[in-house]
């Protein structure tokens, strides 16, 4: 039985040889004989060659099975991502909705006026005015309105309020959103 196998196996890789005989150079083909020749002489080694074949495709396919699980879990994850990521957009474009700007929005809206002066200018500060705001202090509010980076920028605009007649006017210092009472703008410039 082992030599009708062996038999078999040999003449299965001869006529396997002669298929790719035309594209196999000389020295493929003595390489190719040589080896035949060890497996004729020792058939147990070429069967544990094909069990050593077939335990790496085995060990292959389970790779492959496993990493096609990983990439499925991946891309599951990543359309998970994707919808929370639209949420968040629209979420975002709601909230940005309302942001307070300086632009009137379409349709019927209301403004308060403060004044009407001919040699007021406080256009300079519109990009520092875009938030008011109050504070409630011991049932009480304090109305402050915009940040501004520069103490100059703020004593000038208190300043100009003063001049239409909002005469409690008056610069204040927030740290890190901490209100500082000790605070003195005019201390602070030297005047």
């Amino acid at each position: 039985m082992r030599n009708f196998l062996v038999i078999i196996v040999t003449l299965g890789l001869f006529i396997n040889q002669s298929a790719q005989a035309q594209e196999l150079t000389k020295t493929q083909k003595r390489a190719l004989k040589k080896e035949i020749r060890t497996y004729k002489k020792n058939p147990e080694k070429w069967v544990k060659m094909q069990n050593q074949h077939q335990t790496k495709i085995k060990e292959l396919s389970d790779e492959i099975a496993r990493l096609t699980g990983q990439l499925e879990t991946a891309e599951l994850t990543a359309n998970q991502l994707a919808e929370q990521l639209k949420l968040e957009q629209l979420r975002y474009e709601e909230l940005e909705k309302t942001i307070p700007t300086s632009e009137l929005p379409e349709g019927t809206v209301y403004q308060v006026q403060m004044g009407f002066y001919q040699y007021l200018d406080l256009v300079s500060f519109n990009d520092k005015l875009k938030t008011v705001r109050a504070e409630e202090i011991d049932g009480k509010k304090r109305y402050v309105i915009g940040h501004f980076e520069n103490l100059l920028d703020a004593v000038q605009f208190s300043n100009d309020i003063k001049r239409i007649g909002i005469s409690d006017a008056f610069v204040t210092e927030y740290i890190d959103g901490e209100r500082n009472m000790n605070f003195d703008a005019y201390e602070e410039l030297g005047e």
